[in-house]
C-alpha cells in the first residue's frame, strides 16, 4: 500500500509539471458511510446490522473533456457492523470495526447543464486493511486479508462558477468483489464467506487547473511570410 501511496504521488507531481492539460483538477472530500458485512449463512443466532461510519479522500481528475474524465483517489473508509445476538437479556449488540485505505480509480462521465454538471462514477477499488477491532467473533475479524477488491458506483453534481474551487456532492454504493473474509468460523467450524457492502455519502471541493491559451488561428489566404504587409 506504500508504494501506491508514492506511486499517486509521484504521477499528480510529475503531472501537475509536465502538463496542466493532462491535470484537469484536485481535489478533497469527507462524508459518511453506512454498511455492514454481509454472512454467506447467519451465525448461530446473530444478525448483522448497518454502522455509521466516516470517510475522507483526495483525488485527481484527468482529461479536459466535457463529458469523460479518469479519477484516481486514495480513501479512508470506515466499515464494519453491528452484530445483534438474540436470546441474551445484556449485552446483545456487539460491534466489530474495520478501517481501510483504498486505492480507488473510476470513470467519469458528465452531463453539463447550465449551473450544474451532475456526473456519473464507476471503477473499481484496491483495499487495504489499516486496522481492526472487534468485540464478537476475534478469529473472523483477525483472518481478513490485508488487500482485497470492490467496486464502486457512484452519483454526483458539482457547481459551475467563475471561481477555480468548485463545490460538489457524491453519492456512493460499494461492494467487496473478493472476500473480506473467507473460512472456518467457531464455534461451529462452518466455512463462512464475509463480503463488506456500504452506502457513502461525500461534500468536497476541487481546484479545477486553468486551460492552457492558444494561439488563435492566422487567416493568411494570399500565404504571405509571416510579417509581411
Amino acid at each position: 500500500m506504500k508504494k501506491i501511496i508514492i506511486i499517486f504521488a509521484i504521477a499528480c507531481l510529475s503531472t501537475i509539471s509536465a502538463n496542466a492539460q493532462f491535470l484537469y483538477s484536485l481535489g478533497v472530500g469527507v462524508g459518511a458511510s453506512y454498511g455492514k458485512e454481509l454472512w454467506s449463512s447467519e451465525q448461530l443466532d446473530t444478525k448483522e446490522k448497518y454502522l455509521l461510519g466516516f470517510n475522507g479522500a483526495v483525488f485527481a481528475e484527468f482529461f479536459r473533456n466535457p463529458n469523460f474524465q479518469w479519477r484516481s483517489e486514495l480513501m479512508y473508509n470506515q466499515l464494519g457492523t453491528k452484530e445483534v445476538v438474540d436470546g441474551l437479556v445484556n449485552s446483545s449488540q456487539y460491534i466489530n470495526k474495520t478501517h481501510y485505505i483504498s486505492f480507488d480509480n473510476y470513470l467519469k462521465c458528465n452531463y453539463p447543464l447550465y449551473n450544474w454538471i451532475p456526473y456519473f462514477l464507476i471503477g473499481p477499488r484496491i483495499e487495504y486493511l489499516a486496522g481492526r477491532s472487534e468485540t464478537i467473533f476475534p478469529d473472523v475479524i483477525a483472518g481478513m486479508p490485508s488487500v482485497h477488491v470492490s467496486a464502486a458506483a457512484g452519483i454526483g453534481i458539482s457547481k459551475i462558477c467563475y471561481s477555480h474551487i468548485k463545490p460538489f456532492l457524491e453519492f456512493f454504493y460499494n461492494r467487496d468483489i473478493t472476500p473480506a473474509f473467507s473460512g472456518p468460523v467457531a464455534p461451529t467450524g462452518k466455512s463462512k464467506v464475509i463480503n463488506n457492502q456500504d452506502f457513502e455519502i461525500r461534500i468536497g471541493l476541487k481546484y479545477v487547473f486553468k486551460e492552457k491559451d492558444k494561439c488563435p488561428k492566422v487567416y493568411n489566404p494570399a500565404g504571405n511570410p509571416p510579417g509581411a504587409q
